[in-house]
């Protein structure tokens, strides 16, 4: 799967971009218009699109990491829009009519290929049902709204956000692509990282500052990051990377519970959990239930690229009430992430299914 975000003047034009660049089998997961008053599509595509024909060698990986960069230098240098006039910029959604029929044994065979405990996939075929629609996206969306809840992290949060989690997770480049969303949307966010001590962390983490024409500032101790926090532009985002931990070892737990403390007296930062999707569901919903003690209450989700699946992560906000709030497909900083709603759940878990009807939409564009 592909996951491709795309911002426009308006729908008409973002549907060219999704077309041109992802072709006419992909679909629609989400749509809506950002805080710079354009038009914000993310689509996605089931398989790889094949290679144009071409006599030059194949690039390299540099190469094509160099294309992805300018891919985002290019996102960061358009020019915000105001919201067109007329056009309200909270509106209601459309009603959805994908033109599947509703059919439980469709619906909990969806939820099985993606690896969604028993318990929770017989809990949602159950509430999909009761809800008496005849569409299988409508119903499967209004039963995940029933269950979970969706807050995604805005582009310019009121409070710092803190990124926690496992090791390996991906919150390194997540906090850089919570960092270029908001430029993308003309703010400059202070970035603070407090994992001085791994091996190539700092690095990393200045690299994707350099990307961004970003400082990302070092917090070795609790003193450094409260005046960190303190120096920081007032009103502007701020995101916070931390070192990786291991939830069930109580040194680690206690060393990064010292640091969550400190930064919520200092100014009031709010711990995010980033998890990725490629994990065990029963260590997803153990470790969530650990960060939660923590003050955690929304969950980023990564690496669906790799487990092609959203089982984990359901299952791990369902078992920690955690609100979902973004996912990502890729580690690349310049396809940013997604914002996690009811729609773009259900859309993914349908996948093939919804894939025939979105394809048809598509192409009557």
């Amino acid at each position: 799967m592909r996951l491709r975000t795309f911002i426009a003047a308006d729908m008409a034009e973002a549907i060219d971009q999704v077309r041109r660049e992802l072709g006419s089998d992909a679909i629609i997961v989400s749509s809506y218009v950002n805080d710079a008053g354009r038009m914000e599509v993310t689509a996605a595509v089931e398989t790889r699109m094949p290679a144009a024909p071409c006599d030059e060698p194949a690039a390299t990986p540099p190469n094509i990491e160099a294309s992805l960069e300018q891919m985002l230098r290019d996102r960061l240098r358009e020019t915000p829009r105001s919201t067109s006039a007329g056009k309200p910029k909270n509106a209601s959604p459309a009603p959805i009519h994908s033109g599947i029929p509703f059919d439980e044994t469709l619906i909990a065979s969806a939820l099985d290929r993606h690896a969604v405990p028993n318990p929770l996939r017989d809990a949602l075929v159950a509430a999909a049902a009761a809800l008496g629609s005849d569409d299988a996206l409508a119903a499967l969306a209004r039963a995940l709204e029933t269950r979970f809840t969706f807050e995604p992290v805005t582009t310019r949060p009121k409070a710092p956000i803190m990124l926690v989690g496992l090791p390996g997770s991906g919150k390194t480049v997540t906090m850089a692509k919570l960092a270029a969303n908001a430029l993308i949307s003309g703010t400059k966010a202070d970035l603070i990282t407090t994992d001085a001590a791994r091996a190539g962390a700092a690095a990393q983490s200045d690299a994707y500052g350099k990307l961004l024409d970003l400082t990302v500032r070092p917090a070795a101790d609790l003193d450094t990051l409260s005046v960190l926090l303190d120096a920081r532009v007032e009103g502007s985002p701020c995101f916070i990377d931390t070192t990786s931990i291991n939830p069930f070892d109580r040194s680690d737990f206690t060393m990064l519970k010292r640091i969550v403390e400190g930064g919520r007296i200092a100014a009031g930062v709010e711990p995010v959990i980033v998890l990725s999707a490629a994990t065990d569901a029963v260590v997803s919903s153990e470790a969530a239930n650990e960060f939660a003690r923590l003050g955690v209450t929304r969950l980023i989700a990564t690496q669906l690229d790799i487990s092609r699946r959203l089982g984990a992560v359901l299952a791990a906000a369902d078992s920690a009430g955690l609100a979902l709030a973004q996912l990502s497909v890729t580690p690349y900083l310049a396809r940013g992430l997604a914002s996690m709603s009811p729609l773009v759940c259900a859309r993914l878990i349908l996948g093939a299914h919804e894939m025939r009807s979105e394809t048809q939409s598509l192409a009557a564009v």
